[in-house]
């Protein structure tokens, strides 16, 4: 006897609830209509498992049993089924001994039933011949085309051959048949509400064919047009924007001829839409505007904020808005340790994204060596060693007005001397220093020459340190001095650096603009320190931009050496690159998902640093100097840009039809992903059936544990069903269940647990068995079935009849097998009368 649907024994687990019900009720029910009432729960269990009698033991002089298992499963179509039947019907009357057929395809069936064709499971189907014939000998005989599609029928052939049971095979050949399907749909697992994608319908055919495709996209169709299917795999792309938030559910449908299984013609897809991304833009102080960029993020469904670097929270309590940050072209000198620890603990601790855009005042202009900020991101502020290195030509500009004193103490004045000793002991003996001093008037305190020859250092440094203080401010006369002067020194690297902390009698900005512009023309480039509030610091930050160089703001005289001397660092170690190139791709990312390098706007310069270990090199400049790199950083990603995102290296970008685009996919490659969160939702497949399972943890990552959970199931036809989800471990929620219907499936968890509520979304597509594809190899099944006859001692049949255990033909007569189920569900059904009457008193036992 076998149980055609073993699986409804477990509701046999109603009875130690029925008793257990009673018990607390303290025995209100009498006895004897428990006893009843647990009959009748047993017998309702029995008749549903559907238990049948095989009639297949039959005593024909003694002679052992022969199972034949015949394949039914749905890879044979009708005309292959049916063949299979009557030879398995011809062997039987062909047969002098007891013959019992078991036909198969995901279960294994008595001969008159039908069993699911959506599988090929031969282990099932050996396995119950094995449990047929036990210890009194027999034989079994395989009809298939052996294309297993679920278990190991290897496995099985080996515990047929332990028990002394050979298995005679007869492989069935299905003829060649046109077939196409859809093979899969192509999508970005998770996407932005608003954000650009592209889907790529796969399908794939063995002839030559027309069909007409059709694409669902929700509830509403978005494609449908002829394809013409060339034999192997063919695709079709489909451009879409995500929409609302939630699980975008994707259905495709193939029709047309020729055509054997319709089945395999429609595939699904599930996407989870996350609402539009929050980040930060953080401009630099030299005059930096987002505005485009801000504006171009929108666009492409990024919603940015702006702040300046000043204001920018210390608090990572105050960052909880943002998924991520980018800086723009913002130094380090204007953030405090706080601010910079804060951003790092962003990234490595709360899983956030950071984007670092270059500029004239970032990277390693931007002094971000050895703080929090080099630490987090891609690349050490250190330039590549270069073959050859030019000399350097430097040039202080020192403001010795009156308002820079007084000549004694911790004054702005003495600051600025001691920044330019500073700076002439960082120099090389090969590189050049002048030093020229201004108040209304122009001095040279030391004329340009090398810091090895002419003048000794000490010299030179004796010439700073005796500088008196003069009267007012005319800073146009002093660039007007310098300038020219510097530009007939040799060498390529010539810069200059304006300290003071006045505002000149000259404000002709055109004037100013021309002078500089002229410098510019000759290689020349220009920085300022602007020293105290009183400084004219809107025409410093114009003259270091005019001069690509880099502005400063020293709040108090003690900053005045640190900023020289990283200005003379800067430029001895030339980290500044300038000139047009295109950047090209070091290797395929996903942060240029769909741009080609060719696409990508060439640029006029970046900042030189080098790749960390461990990082991804995206971009690389001809020199092979990073361009874009991102690494993961404890929880998150940080990506460095080393140009800039409009000038003074990428002035045109904001004109390129795909600026917000690319910029909005680099910066959703540093954002956390969007099923990341306290509550997670997975879908497990397991057999037939699937298991949805949510895992919830508490502020802190602790379990959460006896919250209400439930689920609902969106069906690929529209449909919902709600389900409770029970606490099977810390934490975790689980419920098992049957899908249905092959295609997408949304599932949204609802968490609650006092007051507080969590909401996660899954998708989940069930997709067509194999059981409906042609089969990667045409000779898998024969060498299947010729393995399995091999391992247990068996023969294969060839159309020839069967062979008896004892080695002659057998023969039997076939009788129709029994089933149970009537007979056990009208015992129950006359036992609930009787239940009945003895629980309401009608009935009394005598004890």
């Amino acid at each position: 006897m076998i149980l055609r649907n073993p699986q409804f024994l477990l509701f046999l687990t109603l009875v130690p609830l029925i008793i257990g019900g009673w018990l607390w009720r303290r025995g209100r029910l009498p006895a004897a209509a428990l006893v009843l009432r647990v009959i009748i729960v047993i017998l309702i269990v029995g008749a549903l498992t559907n238990p049948i009698a095989l009639q297949g033991h039959i005593d024909s002089a003694g002679a052992p049993l022969v199972v034949v298992l015949v394949d039914q499963s749905d890879s044979l179509t009708d005309e292959g089924k049916a063949a299979l039947r009557a030879r398995a019907a011809a062997l039987a009357a062909n047969s002098s001994g007891p013959v019992q057929i078991i036909t198969f395809g995901a279960t294994a069936a008595a001969e008159q039933s039908t069993p699911p064709g959506d599988q090929t499971d031969i282990a099932a189907a050996l396995r119950a011949a094995r449990g047929l014939i036990g210890d009194g000998g027999g034989r079994v005989a395989l009809l298939s085309d052996g294309l297993q599609t679920r278990g190991d029928a290897l496995a099985e052939a080996r515990a047929l051959e332990g028990a002394g049971i050979p298995v005679d095979t007869e492989y069935y050949q299905a003829p060649a048949r046109p077939e196409f399907w859809i093979a899969t749909i192509e999508t970005p697992p998770t996407l932005r509400e608003g954000e650009e994608f592209t889907a790529r319908i796969v399908m794939a055919s063995t002839v030559a064919a027309n069909a007409q495709l059709e694409l669902t996209v929700g509830n509403e169709r978005v494609l449908a047009q002829q394809v013409r299917l060339a034999p192997g795999e063919n695709s079709v792309p489909y451009t879409g924007r995500a929409g609302r938030p939630g699980i975008l559910r994707m259905q495709a449908t193939l029709t047309g001829q020729p055509d054997t299984l319709t089945r395999n013609n429609v595939a699904g897809a599930t996407v989870l839409v996350a609402p539009m991304p929050r980040i930060l833009l953080v401009e630099g102080p030299n005059n930096v505007n987002s505005a485009p960029l801000r504006s171009a993020l929108r666009e492409a469904g990024v919603m940015a904020d702006v702040a300046d670097a000043a204001s920018l929270p210390a608090q990572i309590s105050a960052l909880g808005l943002y998924e991520g940050i980018v800086l723009i072209d913002v130094p380090a000198d204007v953030l405090s340790l706080d601010q910079m620890a804060t951003l790092r603990e962003f990234v490595r601790s709360e899983g956030r994204g950071l984007l670092a855009i270059g500029g004239r005042s970032s990277f390693t202009l931007g002094a971000y060596k050895d703080t929090p900020l080099e630490e987090t991101l891609p690349v050490t502020m250190v330039p590549p060693p270069r073959p050859e290195r030019s000399d350097t030509t430097l040039l202080l500009i020192i403001d010795q007005s009156a308002s820079m004193g007084p000549e004694t103490g911790l004054s702005k004045f003495t600051m600025a001397k001691e920044a330019a000793i500073m700076a002439t002991e960082s120099l090389r003996a090969e590189d050049r220093i002048g030093v020229l001093a201004f108040d209304v008037s122009t001095r040279w305190v030391v004329d340009f020459q090398p810091v090895g020859t002419g003048l000794s250092l000490a010299d030179i440094q004796r010439r700073i340190s005796t500088l008196p203080l003069g009267g007012g401010t005319d800073i146009y006369n002093a660039l007007q001095t310098g300038l020219p002067e510097l530009a007939r020194q040799p060498g390529r690297v010539r810069h200059a650096v304006l300290l003071t902390d006045g505002r000149s009698f000259t404000d002709d900005r055109q004037a100013y603009q021309a002078l500089i512009e002229e410098a510019r023309s000759r290689n020349i480039t220009l920085s300022t320190i602007a020293i105290g509030t009183d400084a004219d610091i809107d025409l410093l930050q114009v003259l270091a931009r005019w001069g690509a160089g880099r502005y400063y703001f020293a709040a108090e005289p003690g900053d005045i050496p640190r900023l020289t001397l990283l200005e003379s660092e800067i430029v001895r170690t030339e980290p500044q690159v300038e000139g047009d190139f295109r950047a090209e791709q070091k290797a395929p990312h996903p942060m240029l998902r769909d741009f080609a390098p060719a696409q990508i706007p060439g640029l006029k310069g970046y900042v030189a640093t080098t790749l960390k270990p461990g990082a991804d090199l995206v971009l690389q400049s001809p020199d092979g100097d990073p361009v874009l790199a991102v690494w993961q950083y404890g929880l998150g990603r940080a990506a460095a840009w080393t140009p800039s995102a409009e000038a003074p290296w990428a002035a045109d970008w904001s004109n390129w039809p795909e600026y917000g685009r690319f910029w909005a996919q680099l910066i959703r490659y540093t954002l956390p992903e969007p099923d990341s969160g306290p509550l997670q939702v997975r879908v497990v497949r397991d057999g037939d059936s699937v298991r949805i399972v949510a895992d919830s943890v508490a502020p802190g990552g602790r379990p959460l544990d006896l919250a209400d959970t439930q689920a609902t199931i969106v069906l690929p036809n529209g449909a919902a069903q709600l389900i409770t989800l029970r606490q099977t471990a810390p934490g975790r929620y689980e419920q098992a269940l049957i899908l249905p219907d092959d295609g997408p499936y949304a599932i949204e968890v609802r968490q609650q647990k006092g007051s507080e509520v969590r909401v996660a979304q899954a998708g989940y597509v069930q997709r067509y068995s194999d059981e409906y594809l042609p089969p990667a190899d045409p000779q898998t099944g024969a060498r299947l079935m010729n393995d399995i006859s091999a391992i247990t001692g068996g023969n294969a049949l060839g159309g020839g009849s069967l062979i008896a255990p004892g080695g002659g033909a057998i023969r039997a007569e076939r009788l129709p097998d029994t089933g149970f189920w009537p007979w056990l569900l009208g015992l129950a059904a006359l036992l609930w009368p009787l239940e009945i009457a003895i629980r309401r008193g009608w009935v009394r036992l005598r004890r």
